[in-house]
């Protein structure tokens, strides 16, 4: 009879420690699992990091190129230029007004981007990321105007080409259409 109460004392034993042994190993997996999804996450973040990073240089380019073209066109006469990138982004003459805020809150305020006023310049024409000149210095590159300014402060580029007429008695750059 002892000897029964002894076994049955320990397979009670076992079964707890087999219980103990099931939850530890049911944390030890939902550990895992949490230190997966963690790692997946940051492998996510970093390649949309390099993805848009790479996008945002290849527009840069764009942008590089689009400027100095647009400007040699004026100055050599041209009556319009078609411009086809960066799309999305912003070709503007500063310092211009621009409106700030939301609702009822709005104020406007004249910009100059810093990056004309570090060249020298008192006025300028930039092909910027938005329309704001913070946006100018931090993702745009900006010319000398060469006197020109552009009908209504900017103008946007989508769905490319753009046709942009020059007016080159006013000096006046303006959207086709």
């Amino acid at each position: 009879m002892k000897m029964l109460k002894k076994e049955f004392i320990n397979e009670k034993r076992g079964d707890r420690i087999m219980k103990n042994k099931k939850g530890f190993l049911l944390a030890e997996e939902t550990l895992k699992l949490i230190i997966a999804i963690i790692a997946i996450g940051l492998l996510a973040y970093l390649l949309m990091s390099l993805y848009f990073s790479a996008k945002t240089s290849k527009e840069m380019e764009q942008a590089r190129e689009t400027l100095p073209f647009l400007m040699n066109e004026t100055i050599a006469g041209r009556t319009s230029v078609d411009i086809y990138n960066p799309k999305g982004w912003w070709l503007g003459s500063w310092p211009h007004e621009v409106e700030k805020g939301i609702l009822f809150f709005k104020e406007r305020e004249i910009q100059f981007p810093k990056t004309c006023s570090n060249l020298g310049l008192a006025s300028c024409i930039c092909i910027c990321e938005e329309e704001n000149a913070e946006s100018c210095d931090n993702d745009g590159i900006c010319l000398d105007n060469k006197g020109f300014s552009i009908e209504g402060n900017s103008i946007k580029i989508e769905n490319p080409p753009v046709t942009v007429n020059i007016d080159q008695t006013n000096k006046i750059l303006k959207k086709a259409g």
